[in-house]
């Protein structure tokens, strides 16, 4: 008898295993770290320079995201009240991260979640699936296997950029001395998920004195040219239209970045609130990487697209609900509309330009916009005080904001690539 496929295939099986206790302590810690993830991801996005490590952060803050919201939900499986398991397992843990958000710049971010946290949380993670008993404790082990899957794959990647930033001996010393810090910390909060047992003392922050403020200005590498704005092509100009779209799409990075300070600044909402935001600014960097990728499919090189920015010189200016409010009642629900609106975009690339691979990425740039703004209405509803009528008052006044703060330059012309254009 083939025996492999016995107690349906899970493992330790025979095994004690860890308790119901044992294994809610542990996961209130994973859920805790990999929360902190989120934001020391998303904040840094914003003074991270290099386009392609900004792209990586915003993908894997959303993941992590994504793998807290997984264990949280599962710890109200394992008997712990909805009530604690909001709150932070272990105050040292805390001081830990409050100090890895002061990392300098991307030669610290990365030896923070490269040589410390990442691969000691991937450890933490195989070990538990490889102790506890996986009949019992089957629906932790499952969101594990999955979430493993998702941090070797992001480790590889960021052993990549690591690779690419830390290229001096003088990076690699600031790079191995933060790691050494943030590692000493860890190590005096017990580790990951407690497993390294120590005195019950608190931990002294270095640079953590004053809580972290997420940057009002975003930074930049020079993998594109930067214009102030477009000036806007009519439909009936296909081929000078269709590289304005693209363009526009690249310049969604912007929004990205400012998706961080929604997502830092607003404190003591509902879990679910800081989820969707990560989703929302991982999907602006996504449309980013739509423009990204259809510059360098279309005209075979990306850095011949430029990027706009005039809209650094609004959106950080505002305060969170004021740019969220713009954002998701303003901007992107008036995209709702047909015509124009994303609709027509769309349409464009399927029936005039006829590019598939546009017409693929505006096909789920509209479907991302339309979740938008149902996740912008129920979270408004959850965070604003006021009526829906000042509501929309309030995103009124932002449009005026954008329009004014548009004005100030003069938009440049698209540049001539219609020659490079391929289908």
């Amino acid at each position: 008898m083939n025996s492999s496929y016995q107690y349906a295939g899970l493992l330790r099986a025979k095994e004690t295993g860890f308790s119901v206790a044992t294994c809610a302590d542990q996961i209130h810690r994973l859920a805790y770290v990999e929360e902190r993830l989120m934001f020391l991801q998303a904040v840094h996005v914003v003074t991270t320079p290099q386009r392609d490590l900004k792209g990586l952060l915003s993908r894997l803050q959303h993941e992590d995201s994504l793998h807290s919201d997984q264990l949280k939900t599962r710890l109200t499986e394992l008997r712990v009240a909805t009530s604690k398991v909001y709150k932070v397992p272990d105050e040292r843990l805390k001081v830990v991260f409050d100090e890895a958000m002061y990392s300098a710049g991307s030669v610290e971010l990365l030896a923070a979640l490269l040589k410390v946290f990442k691969p000691t949380l991937l450890n933490a993670y195989r070990t538990y699936v490889n102790e506890t008993n996986g009949l019992a404790d089957y629906a932790s082990v499952r969101i594990m296997r999955n979430i493993i899957a998702e941090e070797e794959d992001g480790l590889q990647l960021l052993e990549a950029a690591y690779q690419d930033v830390i290229d001096t001996p003088e990076k690699a010393k600031q790079a191995q001395d933060w790691a050494g810090t943030l590692r000493a910390m860890l190590a005096a909060a017990g580790g990951i998920a407690g497993e390294i047992v120590t005195e019950a003392r608190t931990i002294q922050p270095r640079r953590s004195h004053a809580p972290f403020k997420v940057a009002r200005r975003p930074e930049r590498d020079d993998t594109f040219p930067r214009v102030w704005d477009f000036i806007h092509v009519e439909n009936k100009r296909v081929p000078e239209r269709f590289v304005q779209m693209i363009g526009t799409r690249l310049g969604e990075i912007t929004i990205a970045e400012a998706l961080a300070i929604v997502l830092w600044e607003v404190k003591d909402q509902p879990w679910h609130f800081y989820v969707d935001i990560s989703r929302h600014m991982w999907d602006e960097m996504r449309h980013s990487l739509f423009g990204e990728a259809a510059a360098e499919y279309v005209l075979g090189d990306r850095s011949l697209m430029p990027v706009r920015d005039f809209e650094i010189d609004y959106l950080f200016k505002m305060t969170p609900l004021e740019l969220y409010a713009l954002l998701g009642i303003g901007v992107e629900a008036a995209l709702m509309k047909y015509p124009p609106g994303k609709r027509e975009e769309y349409e464009f690339c399927r029936d005039l330009a006829r590019h598939p691979l546009m017409t693929t990425l505006q096909d789920f740039d509209w479907a991302d916009e339309v979740e938008h703004v149902t996740i912008a209405r129920r979270q408004l509803r959850e965070w604003f005080q006021g009526s829906n009528d000042e509501l929309i008052a309030l995103a009124e006044k932002g449009m005026q904001f954008r329009a004014e703060v548009r004005q100030l330059h003069s938009p440049s012309a698209m540049p001539d690539l219609s020659d490079k254009i391929r289908a």
